[in-house]
């Protein structure tokens, strides 16, 4: 679990048929290079404390125990770092784990252990080791109460936890007062296998994380418990099973001792051939693994205590092991990590580029390993491909979202772009993972329906109701899609976009906030409620393959297939995000839209020099930039006559809740993008542009010409420009783009007319298509007091989620709720944080608001049929 500067990359998991030499004490052939093979590095974890010398878990918590002293704590199910635990002066070189008094015990470069309750991640006490001791490098925990520490003076020392208070405060006092000369200077790094700190890192100094030493109960290591020389060196590792403990140090030689509320040596196991010394130990099943300065692993049979094997693993120091499911896995300073099957035989390796210094393995749902390396960096691996190897036939559930995060790493690999022809194949095999993934979560109905082959299938689904009469019972319509926007310039991209790869508590690529991870997170939380009864509504799902691409074919395949649908009283979807970045929304309201295509053409079909015939031909893009400069004015006001006469006006109720919401989001989330960017005229304004007044945008321009940009001695034969318009209440859709295009019509004709008689003449293409209806729900409605209770609950909140709108448009939204009229009422629950960069390079989502936002889907589907019913 312990032990110590390159780039930190992953690589992958391979099997190796290569086998080690059976029945010999000499190293086993390294072979040269072993195949790839499935694993997947879930999560890539960056502290800035130096590098991680231990690592250990619970239930909860994933701790690492880092170069400066500073213990980190990640959440294991969401990635998020909860805690830096301060004390240490020295490093933090070990770490061992009490789950009976949910204890953690880190041994420090400053001769101290501390101990930390692992529930509230507070301090509990110090334990001294002996007068000059050095460093704490190794430690292990036998229960019900035995500490055993390794330490650098070459002694191994005994602390019983249970018995720490016999001995009277007073006189552990006067003890410790005469304990001040120290052999070892605590301010420097005490032993050599630690690397120097990369320069600028330094332990954190959040003031949340401040040193808890005032007030801890200090206990010392009595003499009588302490071992001198228990090796000729450094102790490096400690292990205990049942009432016995294994040491190793750099003299190469493995102790065995018998815990008798104390340490009595009961032999030794040494090496016929020297080796510098024995970093690591793990044992299996009656065998005791070490890991040797060569890079060599020695196998031992405790009952005959005889080295059987020695397997070639590595090409540095074996600094660590671990063992799980009777597979060992190994890591040393070379890069890698190496696993073992039961038989000896090597299974595969994980290539990393820098060293690899402290390794667990956490044994649920799939088995993980958790990487601590040398460059500050922790790699969750999910190793179940290679466990597979080893014929695991347990599969368990585990924690909450691991199924569903193994779904969306499938899903994000199939490229699903809608719009691109070569690619409609790999949407079709994205919208079958889904509809077959609905299938194995329960549902009683999933398949693939369209009304137009040219376009993406929709992918239904159904989960019936588990309570009550199917007819008596309300109908949910889950919207959402699958089809995702193209990656852009992969070079953008700090990793594949179409392979799923996490970072600090976020998972990133194409599709996991836009729409892959919300549709995944509803679907559980729909199938969990099920599973487990307590479905009291029928649960529809229409997931589309088209919205990206303008939703093409979605209102005709529903309508073609109504009946699947049924009444449903509420039209669910996640497809908006966060205002800030970590303060809950509901959406309620979102602009509509138009869009427009803006042609000028000649009669002539080829560009012409502007040399020659300059002034003596019409000049399409002189006539388009007229047009253009006629549709809104400085302060973006948009010059269509009549354009801003139906837009409902703002009351005052609204301003003093733009207020209040601006006050609380700039109080509170100030490293958000809307805050941080600090908009002129103030934050309300800006939002009040973006959700409550209309909007015309001109988003390029281009010319017929197909010489090189840098010929300006061309006049076009052709200039277009393409123009959106975001709609507001009260405003028609039919209405707007009839007046967009009376106005465009008339600057064109004025312009024509004024232009003298020319050897081409000028004609105008306009295309106006209205592509969504503005959106407005009514956030007191009781589907809303229903949403906001259940964020509210899942988030712990004092007050309600955020209430905004988006300037953007989904244009099913309105759609579907005039289709299901009068019954249904959308909601919108958005998952994602204002950064989630959806549509942009590096999308990502952090995976506790995925996590999250399943549980509010769950609170609210659990609880809604007390405001919606079947009753008209």
């Amino acid at each position: 679990m312990s032990h110590t500067d390159d780039t930190f990359s992953m690589g992958s998991l391979s099997p190796s048929p290569v086998p080690s030499s059976a029945g010999s004490s000499s190293p086993s052939a390294l072979p040269k290079q072993l195949p790839a093979a499935p694993s997947t590095c879930v999560q890539t974890l960056t502290a800035r404390s130096g590098a991680v010398l231990a690592v250990a878990y619970n239930d909860t918590y994933v701790f690492c125990g880092s170069q400066q002293g500073a213990i980190h704590v990640w959440r294991r199910d969401t990635y998020r770092l909860s805690k830096t635990l301060l004390g240490h002066t020295g490093g933090c070189h070990a770490l061992a784990v009490d789950t009976t008094s949910n204890t953690l015990f880190s041994g420090g470069g400053d001769g101290r252990v501390r101990a930390w309750d692992m529930h509230t991640l507070k301090a509990l006490y110090v334990v001294h080791a002996g007068v000059n001791s050095g460093a704490v490098l190794s430690l292990a925990f036998l229960p019900p109460g035995g500490l055993v520490l390794g330490c650098q003076n070459t002694s191994l020392q005994w602390f019983d936890v249970v018995a720490r208070g016999d001995v009277p405060r007073d006189r552990r006092k006067r003890e410790l007062m005469a304990r001040r000369l120290r052999f070892f200077d605590d301010s420097t790094d005490p032993i050599g296998v630690c690397p120097a700190s990369t320069p600028g890192q330094s332990a954190p100094s959040d003031s949340g994380n401040e040193d808890e030493d005032d007030g801890l109960e200090e206990y010392l290591v009595a003499e009588s418990d302490i071992i001198d020389y228990a090796h000729s060196g450094y102790v490096y590792s400690v292990i205990a099973d049942n009432n016995v403990v294994y040491s190793s140090g750099s003299d190469g030689i493995i102790k065995i001792w018998k815990a008798q509320s104390g340490l009595v040596l009961d032999g030794e196991l040494e090496r016929t051939t020297a080796d510098v010394c024995v970093h690591a130990l793990a044992l299996d099943d009656g065998l005791l693994f070490s890991g040797l300065q060569s890079g060599s692993i020695d196998v031992w049979d405790l009952e005959t205590r005889q080295r059987i094997r020695t397997l070639s693993a590595h090409k540095a120091n074996v600094f660590t092991l671990a063992v799980v499911r009777h597979c060992v896995f190994s890591a040393s300073a070379d890069g890698d990590v190496r696993a073992w099957g039961s038989d000896l035989q090597s299974l595969g390796q994980i290539k990393t580029t820098g060293s690899v210094l402290a390794i667990t393995t956490i044994d649920e749902c799939d088995v993980h390993l958790v990487a601590g390396h040398a460059d500050g960096s922790v790699g969750f691996w999910d190793v179940a491909g290679i466990m597979g190897e080893v014929k695991v036939v347990e599969k368990r559930e585990g924690k909450p979202g691991c199924r569903m995060m193994q779904a969306l790493a499938q899903w994000v690999r199939f490229r699903s772009v809608s719009g691109v022809p070569e690619l409609q194949p790999e949407c079709r095999r994205a919208a079958r993972f889904l509809r077959d993934l609905m299938l194995q979560l329960g549902a009683s109905d999933a398949r693939l329906v369209s009304s137009t082959p040219t376009n993406n299938p929709i992918v239904y689904g159904r989960f019936d109701a588990t309570q009550g009469p199917l007819e008596t019972r309300p109908t949910v319509f889950v919207y959402g899609h699958y089809d995702v926007m193209p990656s852009g310039d992969d070079a953008r991209w700090e990793s594949p976009p179409f392979e799923m790869t996490g970072r600090d508590g976020y998972v990133y690529g194409r599709g996991v906030s836009d729409d892959k991870g919300p549709v995944l997170a509803t679907l559980f939380a729909v199938s969990e409620l099920h599973a487990a009864g307590l479905l009291d509504i029928s649960v529809v799902f229409c997931i589309e393959g088209e919205e990206e691409h303008g939703s093409v074919g979605l209102y005709e395949t529903i309508a073609a297939h109504r009946t699947l649908f049924g009444v449903p009283r509420l039209v669910l979807l996640s497809s908006s995000y966060w205002l800030g970045e970590s303060t809950p929304c509901l959406t309620y309201g979102m602009r509509g839209s138009i869009r427009a295509t803006v042609r000028v053409e000649t009669s002539r079909n080829a560009d012409v020099h502007s040399g020659v015939w300059g002034g003596a031909v019409n000049e399409p893009l002189t006539c388009l930039a007229h047009i253009l400069a006629q549709l809104v004015d400085p302060s973006g006001r948009v010059l269509v006559p009549g354009f801003h006469d139906e837009v409902r006006p703002v009351e005052e109720s609204e301003r003093e809740a733009m207020k209040d919401l601006v006050s609380f989001v700039s109080a509170r989330e100030k490293q958000a993008p809307v805050v941080a960017t600090k908009p002129v005229g103030g934050l309300d304004r800006q939002l009040m542009q973006r959700w409550r007044q209309p909007a015309l945008t001109i988003h390029h321009v281009d010319v017929s010409t197909v010489a090189a940009p840098s010929n300006a001695t061309l006049v076009p034969a052709a200039a277009q420009a393409s123009v959106s318009v975001r709609v507001v209440p009260d405003q028609s859709l039919e209405d707007i783009a009839d007046k967009l295009k009376s106005h465009v019509e008339e600057i064109f004709d004025t312009f024509v007319g004024k232009r003298p008689a020319m050897l081409d003449e000028l004609s105008l293409r306009l295309d106006v298509k209205p592509i969504a209806n503005w959106w407005l729900a009514d956030p007191l409605a009781p589907v809303y007091r229903a949403a906001s209770k259940a964020i509210r609950e899942e988030w712990g909140m004092d007050s309600d989620p955020l209430l905004i709108r988006e300037g953007g448009s989904i244009p099913a939204v309105p759609w579907l709720e005039s289709f299901f009229a009068p019954h249904a009422i959308a909601v919108n629950l958005p998952m994602g944080q204002s950064s989630d960069n959806a549509h942009l390079d590096n999308e990502r989502i952090s995976l506790e608001n995925l996590l999250r936002g399943r549980q509010v889907v769950w609170r609210l589907l659990r609880d809604i049929s007390k405001v919606i019913t079947t009753k008209d």
